[in-house]
């Protein structure tokens, strides 16, 4: 059966009661679009197949104060609650929702609306005084072979941090010991919860977190602990500096995932393909932290990165306090792991009384310790990069295994980065054939050493963290050095290595660009600070040709070459049909040798003038159109766009020229922008009582937001601009060139670059 449940739509009367009496077996409430009033908890039990659908936006709104479950169904079997919100912006409001069911339970579609902040909690109070906040979710399947399905669940609480009441501090999803079942928890987003986001580990059934996005919950983003259970593919982030909470550095804990099942037999849980990332906070347990009550863990193809000093990327604790009541085995498994950052003093991952735990294909890349084992007789750590600045390996009372391990690489970073793989010392190597020079630059220090058959050559020169060189005939250079490689021009053949071992550039420049012909091209590429022969993209090619910083060379049937270097691409000549890829993403060639792109997005009968002060060039960036009406020489480019349209130019320096007539947006690199941010000045008019203006300047004026709103009223006629401030308002305009003439009518303060001057005439 399918029906209204018949309450206000429009808020002014309670739904309490309507909604009880409406729910019944083996029917579907509709909430036609509205806001529905409830003030009171309310209780529906034992019932069978009972949905709740919202039409259109629909909420639930309590008053201010309320800190109850607003709406507990329980004791049934199949329940639907779907596209139907929860708004809690009431004062005090700290409202939760109570889905039950032995199966078919499905929860989809829900936001909760405000901030759950209780009146009377208190950070860092210990409890004391402070009352039960209700969680704001809490799902349940009672039966072992039920089911539940929650997808697309968001509740951005915004909380306290600290309010962790002694453990009766606001949840975001509970999921308990009366869930037997399997509930799947997909797509879903909770933030800033003082109690956990999802505290979902002390139960007898399996819960499954895949996907969603978990910030900035204290205690822990993911709390998981049973057999069976997963996190994956989930993002979870730590960041108090993005915190929307009032107080995010009271923060007690700011863990990632945390595995624990408090005094439940039972063990196993999984973090899989996952990103965590501890940026900053007070404290931090870590990135995954196995409690001393879990026995067996897993982490998965995680990629991981913590930045205040102390934390662990994976922490595994003594399994013997507590309740600990799990049977053996006391094991962890890491697979493809990647832990990045500055873990200072202490290690990036360790495993304590973890008997033959198995650390497999990881990667660690910090300023400590890669692997610390104690206690943990059998454990294996192997095929792993541990590129760091301590001890790759430290143990304590454990005699354990370790193989195929490599000391230099960069090691994948959360949301799909890569860290450079010279964050910390590393030593680079140049072997060549007779005649080939160099150049070497670099972010940190730079230091010469005879490492891996290096000489020491006194023709080579070594300044600060720059150095030039020769090498010949079979001959080797070395250098230690940290931070990045800013500079490598190579003139001649010559092969690298990293830490003694053969690399690829790629591995260790920032950027590639390849070219792939199907039929046939030559090129020419050149850059700011050099280039080296790549084999990204399935790129080998040894017939194409380096010269410092230009590479040439051809391609045809379907072959690519790849180049990678440290700076810029200044310039990329093509003769012939071909695809040209930056770091792997297909480009418009116009857009290398360039600082940047400006596209300007007209009303209709928009005209322009552009000049720069290096070249020009069109580019299809942003969705702009090749228009035949529009003019390139050199420098200088003018044209018209309207109705939209859109024209961009890649440009090497600076705008020395931007005329406009008629209304346009402008953006860089496809961000809309505030023209000040690219152009050299500015001019404000302030006025507290009134005053009209008309500036004229030599190359074009534009409209600014960089001191106080911008104002849609003034006009702009290529270069000049007309208008009038009053009442405190203020008016601000970016220019390339130089003001020729101001004329102001009334009483107004001048602002040149923000800073006032005492007559206009000073412009």
């Amino acid at each position: 059966m399918v029906e209204d449940a018949d309450c206000d739509p429009t808020g002014g009367t309670p739904c309490d009661e309507a909604l009880r009496a409406a729910a019944a077996d083996n029917t579907l409430l509709k909430f036609p679009e509205g806001t529905y009033k409830l003030t009171e908890q309310n209780v529906v039990l034992g019932k069978t197949n009972l949905g709740f659908l919202g039409e259109g936006d629909v909420r639930f709104t309590v008053p201010g104060g309320f800190n109850e479950k607003v709406l507990v169904v329980d004791n049934g079997t199949g329940l639907l609650f779907e596209n139907i919100d929860l708004d809690l912006t009431a004062d005090g409001a700290t409202p939760g929702l109570h889905f039950g069911a032995d199966s078919d339970l499905e929860v989809h579609d829900v936001e909760f609306v405000g901030q759950g902040i209780h009146p009377d909690s208190d950070p860092r109070d210990g409890g004391n005084g402070n009352p039960d906040v209700t969680n704001a979710f809490t799902p349940i399947v009672r039966s072992p072979d039920g089911t539940g399905n929650v997808s697309n669940v968001v509740a951005k609480n915004d909380g306290l941090m600290g309010a962790y009441n002694a453990g009766d501090g606001r949840v975001g999803v509970w999921i308990g010991v009366t869930t037997q079942g399997t509930i799947t928890l997909k797509n879903c987003r909770f933030e800033g919860f003082p109690n956990n986001g999802l505290y979902c580990s002390r139960t007898n059934g399996v819960v499954r977190i895949e996907g969603g996005e978990f910030s900035n919950n204290d205690i822990s983003q993911v709390r998981i602990g049973s057999e069976g259970s997963y996190v994956d593919g989930g993002t979870l982030t730590v960041d108090a500096g993005a915190s929307a909470s009032p107080n995010p550095n009271d923060m007690l804990n700011g863990r990632g995932v945390r595995l624990e099942v408090g005094s439940l037999d039972t063990a196993g849980p999984e973090v899989r393909n996952c990103d965590i990332t501890i940026a900053d906070v007070p404290h931090s347990g870590g990135g995954v932290v196995a409690s001393g009550d879990i026995g067996s863990f897993a982490a998965l193809d995680t990629r991981i990165n913590v930045g205040p000093a102390g934390v662990r990327g994976v922490l595994a604790k003594d399994p013997t306090g507590g309740s600990y009541t799990t049977d053996p085995p006391y094991d962890g498994t890491l697979r493809n792991v990647s832990v990045t950052g500055a873990v200072g003093d202490t290690a990036a991952i360790e495993l304590r009384k973890r008997p033959e735990s198995i650390i497999d294909g990881c990667c660690v890349q910090t300023d400590g310790d890669g692997v610390e084992i104690v206690d943990s007789d059998g454990a294996v750590v192997r095929n792993s990069t541990l590129n760091v600045a301590g001890q790759p390996v430290v143990t304590e009372n454990a005699t354990i295994d370790t193989a195929a391990i490599a000391n230099g690489g960069g090691c994948p970073m959360p949301n799909d980065a890569t860290a450079s793989p010279d964050s910390f010392e590393n030593t680079l190597t140049i072997e060549a054939a007779p005649g080939a020079d160099y150049e070497l630059a670099v972010s940190g220090t730079l230091e010469s050493n005879a490492s891996f058959g290096a000489t020491d050559d006194p023709n080579d020169e070594l300044t600060g963290s720059s150095a030039s060189g020769q090498v010949g005939g079979g001959g080797r250079d070395s250098y230690t050095y940290t931070g990045t490689i800013t500079k490598l021009l190579l003139h001649g053949g010559v092969n690298l290595y990293h830490d003694g071992r053969p690399v690829d550039p790629a591995d260790y420049l920032p950027n590639t660009v390849t070219i792939e012909s199907q039929s046939s091209a030559t090129y020419e590429i050149t850059t700011s600070d050099g280039i080296a022969k790549s084999e990204a993209m399935g790129a080998a090619d040894p017939n194409d040709s380096i010269g410092g910083r230009t590479a040439t060379g051809q391609v045809g049937k379907g072959g690519r070459d790849s180049y990678a270097y440290p700076g810029e691409v200044i310039s990329i000549d093509i003769d012939g049909d071909a695809t040209v890829y930056h770091n792997g993403d297909e480009i418009d060639p116009n857009e290398f040798g360039v600082g940047g792109t400006l596209t300007i997005e007209g009303a209709p009968g928009a005209d322009y003038e552009i000049e720069a002060n290096e070249s020009l060039k069109r580019t299809t960036a942003a969705n702009a159109t090749v228009d035949p009406n529009d003019s390139v020489s050199g420098q200088r480019a003018t044209g018209q766009v309207g109705g939209g349209g859109r024209d961009s130019y890649a440009f090497t320096s600076e705008i020395t020229r931007l005329v406009l007539d008629g209304g346009a947006n402008l953006y860089y690199d496809g961000k809309p922008i505030d023209p000040a941010d690219y152009l050299p000045n500015t001019v404000t008019i302030e006025s507290q009582s009134s005053a009209t203006y008309e500036i004229t300047t030599s190359d074009g004026i534009v409209k600014s937001a960089i001191i106080g709103p911008a104002d849609p009223n003034d006009s702009i006629n290529g270069r000049t601009a007309a208008g009038q401030v009053g009442k405190g308002g203020r008016d601000s305009y970016a220019y390339p060139g130089e003001i020729t003439n101001i004329d102001i009518d009334g009483d107004a303060t001048v602002y040149r670059n923000e800073t006032v001057l005492e007559t206009p005439e000073q412009l």
